[in-house]
């Protein structure tokens, strides 16, 4: 686009053409979703004028899409964002915009290759439970190529797991993560793999009440079971 800009020396088109893109929105329901082009390149980039500026544009935009009765959200925080600077970039748009937060990663780290799902889902935890909205996820293939049907399902189990860390930062509901460790407890497997955000990954092949396969007879829990049951006898 800011190719298009530079060679036919004219304004982005999408913003030429906002009124009629907006009518178009309204009229089939859609949510408009704002993103940001000047996020940073690595995690050396600070915060400058342009990002801000950019963020301001987007919440006017934003206001203007309200108006007409679109719904929005913004995409702000994103791209590679060093890890201490992630909450208080977040709770900075927070403070200056009422819309939903959207924000890609963000990658607390540039050397992951190959591991990015695994370093943005860790930037996207820190960014969850600061405040951010929307999570956008990362693949393996992330600054290689293309993902495999495969690779994207690793980066949306990642995000789903940053996003509930998230959502147990913010509103402490840790529900669902205190049903599995009782059933952990109990040795119940498919108790276990019912409440995991993957089952299918999670339906380990052990027999119910019997130890995992990773610590097999030195089972601490069966252990301390058995060793209550001597002492009662």
């Amino acid at each position: 686009m800011a190719a298009h800009m530079i060679l036919g020396e004219c304004e982005n088109p999408y913003l030429t053409c906002f009124d009629e893109i907006l009518s178009l929105l309204r009229k089939h329901d859609i949510v408009l979703s704002l993103g940001n082009t000047m996020r940073s390149g690595c995690i050396a980039d600070p915060r400058d004028r342009l990002q801000l500026a950019e963020m301001r544009e987007n919440s006017a935009l934003a206001s203007r899409a309200h108006e007409e009765g679109v719904q929005v959200i913004i995409e702000g925080v994103g791209g590679h964002v060093h890890a201490s600077r992630i909450p208080g970039y977040i709770r900075a748009y927070k403070r200056k915009s009422r819309f939903p937060l959207f924000v890609a990663g963000p990658l607390p780290t540039d050397i992951a290759m190959g591991y990015d799902h695994i370093a943005g889902c860790t930037g996207a935890s820190i960014a969850a439970g600061a405040g951010a909205d929307y999570l956008c996820y990362l693949t393996p293939a992330e600054h290689i190529g293309l993902p495999t049907p495969a690779q994207v399902k690793e980066g949306l189990i990642a995000f789903r797991i940053a996003a509930h860390i998230g959502d147990t930062i913010k509103y402490r509901n840790g529900e669902r993560d205190e049903a599995l460790a009782r059933r952990r407890a109990a040795l119940d497997w498919k108790g276990q793999a019912a409440l995991a955000l993957d089952p299918e990954t999670a339906g380990i092949d052990n027999p119910e009440g019997m130890p995992c396969s990773m610590c097999g007879p030195y089972c601490a829990i069966r252990i301390m079971r058995e060793s209550g049951s001597t002492m009662k006898q």
